[in-house]
């Protein structure tokens, strides 16, 4: 079980999101991209700003390269 914060700009000003997940052979990363994805269907999302793993690691350029890639 890893806990992601996230921090992101949104019209109302900087919103900080927390929420623990089970790894399941998953990268934070990843799992970090998903959520983000269902917070951007029910807000509006200006600019990820931060994500931080359990409160230590900063994911946050691994989750933006990840955004910017390709699908297969």
């Amino acid at each position: 079980m890893i806990t992601i914060k996230v921090k992101y700009l949104s019209p109302a000003g900087r919103v900080e999101q927390r929420g623990s997940f089970h790894i399941r052979g998953r990268k934070p990363e990843t799992i970090a991209l998903e959520w983000i994805k269902k917070i951007k269907k029910e807000v509006y999302f200006e600019e990820l700003l931060e994500v931080i793993v359990d409160g230590k690691e900063d994911i946050t350029e691994k989750v933006l390269e990840m955004q910017k890639a390709p699908l297969d």
